[in-house]
């Protein structure tokens, strides 16, 4: 599978770009803004620690760039929940940082984020597992949503 740029890269991009865009004072308190940042940094190890510990029990294998290669499909668990509950953690901990970072505007940073991911990971990795698992990954994909 060709990929433009991995997901981790993407990721450290998106944080960087939030990271320079314009602070805007928040309408609540320093405690609201950490008690949201941690919120949301827990559900984002929820569904990534959940979802590593659903690749390693299956044996399969968890790099992004070789869907191809996939021992099994998961459908249990997380995957219930989501079809890619690892990069949704990531779409989550954009948005715990740009909470953190005061910058509404990083909703943009992170739409692209998606969109990106989406297209040029998502879509082919999705492709690759309908080669490989055939109707049973057609039914998952029709019954469980993409990102959540």
């Amino acid at each position: 599978m060709k990929l433009k740029v991995p997901p981790p890269v993407l990721f450290l991009f998106s944080v960087v770009a939030i990271a320079y865009l314009p602070k805007f004072s928040l309408p609540f308190s320093i405690t609201v803004r950490i008690l949201l940042c941690g919120l949301l940094l827990l559900i984002g190890v929820i569904f990534a620690v959940t979802s590593f510990f659903a690749f390693i029990r299956q044996q399969t294998t968890l790099n992004p760039q070789a869907p191809e290669q996939s021992a099994t499909l998961i459908t249990t668990g997380i995957f219930r929940v989501s079809r890619n509950p690892m990069y949704f953690s990531l779409v989550i901990w954009l948005a715990a940082w740009a909470v953190w970072c005061e910058s509404p505007l990083a909703i943009f940073v992170i739409i692209l984020f998606m969109l990106y991911l989406t297209h040029f990971q998502i879509k082919p990795e999705e492709r690759a597992l309908e080669r490989k698992f055939g109707h049973v990954f057609l039914q998952y994909k029709q019954s469980v949503r993409r990102w959540i």
